[in-house]
Protein backbone atom coordinates (compact mmCIF):
# COMPACT_ATOMS: atom_id res chain seq x y z
CA UNK A 1 0.00 0.00 0.00
CA UNK A 2 1.27 3.44 -0.93
CA UNK A 3 1.66 5.66 2.18
CA UNK A 4 1.12 8.77 0.00
CA UNK A 5 -2.31 7.75 -1.26
CA UNK A 6 -4.75 10.64 -1.00
CA UNK A 7 -8.49 10.14 -1.43
CA UNK A 8 -11.71 12.15 -1.21
CA UNK A 9 -12.13 11.51 2.51
CA UNK A 10 -8.64 12.97 3.09
CA UNK A 11 -9.58 16.11 1.16
CA UNK A 12 -12.85 16.30 3.10
CA UNK A 13 -10.79 16.14 6.29
CA UNK A 14 -8.71 19.09 5.02
CA UNK A 15 -11.90 21.02 4.23
CA UNK A 16 -13.25 20.31 7.70
CA UNK A 17 -10.06 21.33 9.50
CA UNK A 18 -8.57 24.22 7.48
CA UNK A 19 -11.35 25.01 5.02
CA UNK A 20 -13.17 28.33 5.05
CA UNK A 21 -16.83 29.06 4.44
CA UNK A 22 -17.48 31.16 1.34
CA UNK A 23 -20.62 31.95 -0.60
CA UNK A 24 -20.77 30.54 -4.12
CA UNK A 25 -23.69 32.03 -6.03
CA UNK A 26 -25.56 32.75 -2.76
CA UNK A 27 -24.95 29.25 -1.30
CA UNK A 28 -22.50 28.72 1.57
CA UNK A 29 -19.81 26.13 0.82
CA UNK A 30 -16.65 24.91 2.53
CA UNK A 31 -13.52 25.50 0.40
CA UNK A 32 -9.79 25.97 0.63
CA UNK A 33 -8.52 29.31 -0.67
CA UNK A 34 -4.89 29.79 -1.58
CA UNK A 35 -3.11 32.91 -2.87
CA UNK A 36 -2.12 32.83 -6.53
CA UNK A 37 1.06 34.41 -7.85
CA UNK A 38 1.77 38.01 -6.93
CA UNK A 39 0.79 40.31 -9.76
CA UNK A 40 -1.40 43.20 -10.82
CA UNK A 41 -4.60 41.46 -9.73
CA UNK A 42 -5.85 40.10 -6.45
CA UNK A 43 -6.20 36.47 -7.51
CA UNK A 44 -6.70 33.32 -5.48
CA UNK A 45 -7.12 29.63 -6.15
CA UNK A 46 -10.24 27.95 -4.85
CA UNK A 47 -10.34 24.20 -4.11
CA UNK A 48 -13.60 22.38 -3.40
CA UNK A 49 -15.47 19.11 -3.69
CA UNK A 50 -18.58 21.01 -4.83
CA UNK A 51 -19.40 21.93 -8.39
CA UNK A 52 -17.91 25.24 -9.57
CA UNK A 53 -17.59 26.81 -13.00
CA UNK A 54 -16.25 29.89 -14.73
CA UNK A 55 -18.48 32.86 -13.94
CA UNK A 56 -19.43 31.76 -10.41
CA UNK A 57 -19.60 34.69 -8.00
CA UNK A 58 -17.66 33.96 -4.81
CA UNK A 59 -17.95 36.07 -1.64
CA UNK A 60 -14.77 35.52 0.38
CA UNK A 61 -13.86 37.62 3.45
CA UNK A 62 -16.54 40.14 2.48
CA UNK A 63 -15.16 40.68 -1.03
CA UNK A 64 -16.61 39.64 -4.38
CA UNK A 65 -14.59 37.41 -6.70
CA UNK A 66 -15.36 35.91 -10.11
CA UNK A 67 -14.05 32.55 -11.25
CA UNK A 68 -12.19 33.55 -14.42
CA UNK A 69 -10.47 30.30 -15.41
CA UNK A 70 -11.60 26.92 -16.56
CA UNK A 71 -12.14 24.51 -13.68
CA UNK A 72 -9.50 21.83 -13.27
CA UNK A 73 -11.22 18.64 -12.20
CA UNK A 74 -8.81 16.20 -10.65
CA UNK A 75 -9.70 12.88 -9.10
CA UNK A 76 -10.33 14.45 -5.70
CA UNK A 77 -11.29 18.10 -5.97
CA UNK A 78 -12.07 20.97 -8.32
CA UNK A 79 -9.69 23.92 -8.63
CA UNK A 80 -10.14 27.31 -10.30
CA UNK A 81 -8.66 30.80 -10.34
CA UNK A 82 -10.81 33.59 -8.96
CA UNK A 83 -10.16 37.31 -9.39
CA UNK A 84 -11.28 40.14 -7.11
CA UNK A 85 -14.09 42.32 -8.48
CA UNK A 86 -12.69 45.83 -8.09
CA UNK A 87 -15.94 47.67 -8.91
CA UNK A 88 -19.67 47.24 -8.67
CA UNK A 89 -21.98 48.42 -11.43
CA UNK A 90 -25.39 49.57 -10.21
CA UNK A 91 -28.16 49.08 -12.74
CA UNK A 92 -30.99 51.36 -11.66
CA UNK A 93 -34.50 49.99 -11.46
CA UNK A 94 -36.83 50.73 -14.35
CA UNK A 95 -40.36 52.05 -14.28
CA UNK A 96 -42.84 49.32 -15.26
CA UNK A 97 -46.57 49.93 -15.82
CA UNK A 98 -49.18 47.20 -16.00
CA UNK A 99 -52.87 47.29 -16.83
CA UNK A 100 -54.78 46.35 -13.68
CA UNK A 101 -58.31 46.98 -14.91
CA UNK A 102 -60.60 49.20 -16.94
CA UNK A 103 -62.57 52.29 -15.95
CA UNK A 104 -66.24 52.95 -16.75
CA UNK A 105 -65.27 54.48 -20.11
CA UNK A 106 -63.33 51.39 -21.26
CA UNK A 107 -59.94 53.02 -20.71
CA UNK A 108 -57.14 51.00 -19.10
CA UNK A 109 -56.15 51.63 -15.49
CA UNK A 110 -52.39 51.39 -15.03
CA UNK A 111 -50.42 50.55 -11.92
CA UNK A 112 -46.78 51.60 -12.10
CA UNK A 113 -43.82 50.63 -9.95
CA UNK A 114 -40.06 50.77 -10.16
CA UNK A 115 -38.14 47.51 -10.33
CA UNK A 116 -35.34 46.88 -7.86
CA UNK A 117 -31.83 48.15 -8.64
CA UNK A 118 -29.25 45.45 -9.35
CA UNK A 119 -25.63 45.51 -8.13
CA UNK A 120 -23.31 43.68 -10.49
CA UNK A 121 -19.78 42.89 -9.28
CA UNK A 122 -17.29 43.64 -12.06
CA UNK A 123 -13.61 43.47 -12.91
CA UNK A 124 -12.70 46.75 -14.59
CA UNK A 125 -9.33 47.10 -16.28
CA UNK A 126 -7.39 49.18 -18.78
CA UNK A 127 -5.74 46.08 -20.22
CA UNK A 128 -7.13 43.35 -22.41
CA UNK A 129 -8.40 40.40 -20.40
CA UNK A 130 -5.56 37.92 -19.91
CA UNK A 131 -5.19 35.15 -17.36
CA UNK A 132 -1.85 33.56 -18.21
CA UNK A 133 -0.12 36.25 -20.28
CA UNK A 134 2.58 38.36 -18.66
CA UNK A 135 2.38 41.14 -21.27
CA UNK A 136 -1.23 42.31 -21.56
CA UNK A 137 -2.10 44.83 -24.25
CA UNK A 138 -3.01 48.34 -23.08
CA UNK A 139 -6.25 49.85 -24.37
CA UNK A 140 -6.66 53.36 -25.77
CA UNK A 141 -7.08 56.07 -23.12
CA UNK A 142 -10.86 56.29 -23.47
CA UNK A 143 -11.56 52.54 -23.25
CA UNK A 144 -11.91 49.92 -20.51
CA UNK A 145 -12.52 46.19 -20.33
CA UNK A 146 -15.32 45.13 -17.97
CA UNK A 147 -15.68 41.48 -17.02
CA UNK A 148 -18.94 40.35 -15.41
CA UNK A 149 -20.69 37.04 -14.93
CA UNK A 150 -22.90 35.87 -17.76
CA UNK A 151 -26.52 35.33 -16.73
CA UNK A 152 -29.96 36.28 -18.04
CA UNK A 153 -29.87 39.73 -16.37
CA UNK A 154 -26.45 40.71 -17.64
CA UNK A 155 -27.00 39.35 -21.17
CA UNK A 156 -30.11 41.52 -21.51
CA UNK A 157 -28.68 44.67 -19.98
CA UNK A 158 -25.14 44.70 -21.40
CA UNK A 159 -25.47 44.70 -25.17
CA UNK A 160 -23.77 46.82 -27.82
CA UNK A 161 -24.49 50.55 -27.32
CA UNK A 162 -25.81 50.07 -23.76
CA UNK A 163 -24.47 52.61 -21.27
CA UNK A 164 -23.66 52.37 -17.57
CA UNK A 165 -21.80 54.30 -14.89
CA UNK A 166 -18.63 53.13 -13.21
CA UNK A 167 -15.61 55.00 -11.80
CA UNK A 168 -17.67 58.21 -11.84
CA UNK A 169 -18.02 58.17 -15.64
CA UNK A 170 -20.54 56.93 -18.17
CA UNK A 171 -19.34 54.17 -20.50
CA UNK A 172 -20.84 52.73 -23.69
CA UNK A 173 -20.49 49.05 -24.62
CA UNK A 174 -18.86 48.74 -28.04
CA UNK A 175 -18.21 44.98 -28.04
CA UNK A 176 -19.48 41.96 -26.11
CA UNK A 177 -17.09 38.99 -26.06
CA UNK A 178 -18.86 35.69 -25.35
CA UNK A 179 -15.88 33.41 -26.02
CA UNK A 180 -15.37 32.52 -22.34
CA UNK A 181 -18.43 30.59 -21.17
CA UNK A 182 -19.78 32.03 -17.94
CA UNK A 183 -18.32 35.52 -18.50
CA UNK A 184 -19.29 38.61 -20.46
CA UNK A 185 -16.19 40.56 -21.45
CA UNK A 186 -17.24 44.05 -22.46
CA UNK A 187 -15.09 46.51 -24.37
CA UNK A 188 -16.37 49.96 -23.47
CA UNK A 189 -15.57 53.51 -24.46
CA UNK A 190 -16.17 56.76 -22.67
CA UNK A 191 -19.63 58.01 -23.56
CA UNK A 192 -20.05 61.64 -24.65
Amino acid sequence: MNPFTFDTSDFQFLLDTIGETVTIDNVEKKVIVNNAKIGDYEEKYIYTLDSIQRGNLIVYNGKNYLIVSDVTQGKLYKKALMRHCNYEIIVEGQKVCEIVGWNDFGEPIYECHTTESINIPAIVDKYTFKIDNFAPIRLPENQIIVTIREDDNTKQKFVANATFDVMGKTWKVIDVDLTRNGLLILTCELSN
